[in-house]
């Protein structure tokens, strides 16, 4: 559309006004660019000159305060607390600013000062882990631990990834973790699991046994690997007992849990129908190598729906000792286990078999099933073994031991399924009359 213009001299005016509204633009223009090259150098100077060239920008105050208040080399804590103030002052909405003001205020002795930036923060953004977590940790600094741990349990309700940090720190002004755990770590399962599992890897079993019974009163289902690193832990801690004995509350929890075992049996998912497979109390696999490779196969199986494939590359003459389960023996007991093979084309004189033992102060008592090799039908393996008195920890194995023939380089595959351990009864176990 063609707008008329009256007059010579109204032209004129709209040129000029038209080439300094141009002037304006490139002018900002130009020098939002050279302010944003000197931002990009990440240094102090630059910082410095952008704050020249655009004084009423909140963002290139926020950047000059934190070159201040982080350099290691020249921190200037002084201005850092100016810089951020007049970042503040020009955006009263970033809580950014408010949390870096907070934390120059503090370093400088100004506590009063610091919890106002903080309590401003707040108003600003009162959803923020971040700003929760700040808060919370400064008032712990304060020795005001109630009001710490209360702005701390907020911070994880809002982000619960931070729950392991959030607990140590805790506890270095409450050395009783179950009041850390009631006043600090919300009741969820996403605060609890990473902190068992943080506590079982690098902390304590005790502590980690006190989060566990607080999972489980949740009455929420979760994957059983999550929590296999609790009973790794109870292992590691000379506690088998209790690991077994809160085995089953770990079953009782798990989304899906597999078919149940034969009554008494010691083994848990002895069909491998759970697809579980990382300690505990239950299968232990080691990881895939050169020689041997061990999985879940849904093609073959005895009963159920899938059984475990042990497959051999036939490069070497090896020594194999995989697919475990533990297991806590009643001292003196006389016990059964029963598994269920089958093979195809699995070359040499020695194949699988399987094998029990415990520790005890006279070394290991150890049995040994017979073995299977070539192609085999499902066949059942069947070893007695009686624990010593002195039963430690048991572990069941799926075994090949290193023929002593020429040319025994391991090769094919082998299936099992259906493994139980059950304590033999007394009468049976007792000897016969002649």
């Amino acid at each position: 559309m063609n707008l008329p213009v009256p007059s010579p001299r109204a032209r004129l005016v709209l040129v000029v006004c038209s080439f300094a509204l141009a002037l304006f633009l490139v002018f900002f223009s130009v020098r939002n660019a050279v302010a944003a090259y000197y931002l990009g150098l990440d240094t102090r100077a630059g910082y410095e000159r952008a704050v020249r060239l655009e004084p009423h920008n909140s963002r290139n105050w926020y950047l000059l305060g934190r070159s201040y208040f982080y350099d290691f080399d020249e921190p200037d804590p002084v201005r850092a607390v100016a810089a951020f103030q007049r970042a503040a002052d020009l955006e009263p909405y970033s809580a950014a600013a408010l949390l870096d003001l907070a934390a120059a205020y503090e370093s400088q002795g100004q506590t009063g000062e610091a919890g106002y930036a903080l309590v401003s923060a707040q108003r600003v953004y009162p959803l923020s882990a971040d700003v929760a977590w700040s808060y919370g940790n400064f008032l712990l600094r304060q020795g005001e631990n109630n009001r710490g741990f209360a702005e701390l349990r907020k911070a994880l309700e809002l982000d619960p990834k931070r729950v392991s940090e959030a607990f140590g720190r805790a506890l270095a002004v409450e050395p009783d973790p179950s009041v850390v755990l009631e006043k600090v770590v919300p009741r969820s399962t996403a605060a609890y699991l990473p902190l068992l599992r943080f506590e079982s890897d690098y902390g304590s079993a005790a502590v980690a046994e006190l989060v566990w019974y607080r999972l489980v009163s949740l009455g929420q289902k979760v994957a059983l690997g999550d929590v296999l690193p609790f009973f790794s832990a109870l292992v590691r801690s000379d506690r088998p007992e209790d690991a077994a004995r809160l085995w089953p509350e770990a079953v009782g929890i798990m989304g899906n849990p597999p078919p149940p075992d034969p009554p008494g049996s010691l083994i848990w998912d002895g069909g491998f129908e759970s697809g579980v497979a990382g300690g505990g109390f239950g299968w232990l696999f080691s990881p895939a190598s050169g020689d041997a490779q061990t999985s879940f196969d849904r093609s073959e199986k005895h009963s159920g729906q899938q059984s475990v494939r042990i497959l051999f590359n036939g490069r070497k003459n090896i020594s194999f000792e995989d697919s475990c389960h533990l297991f806590v023996p009643q001292p003196g007991r006389l016990y059964e286990l029963t598994g269920w093979v089958k093979t195809e084309s699995l070359t040499s004189s020695e194949g699988v078999r399987l094998k029990i033992s415990a520790a005890s102060r006279a070394g290991d008592i150890i049995a040994e099933s017979g073995e299977i090799h070539g192609t085999q039908p499902w066949s059942e393996l069947r070893v007695r073994w009686k624990a010593p008195e002195d039963a430690g920890l048991g572990k069941v194995c799926v075994q090949r031991h290193m023929s002593d023939k020429p040319g025994s380089a391991i090769q094919g595959a082998a299936w099992i399924d259906d493994v139980a351990l059950m304590p033999v009864d007394a009468r049976e176990e007792a000897p016969q009359k002649p």
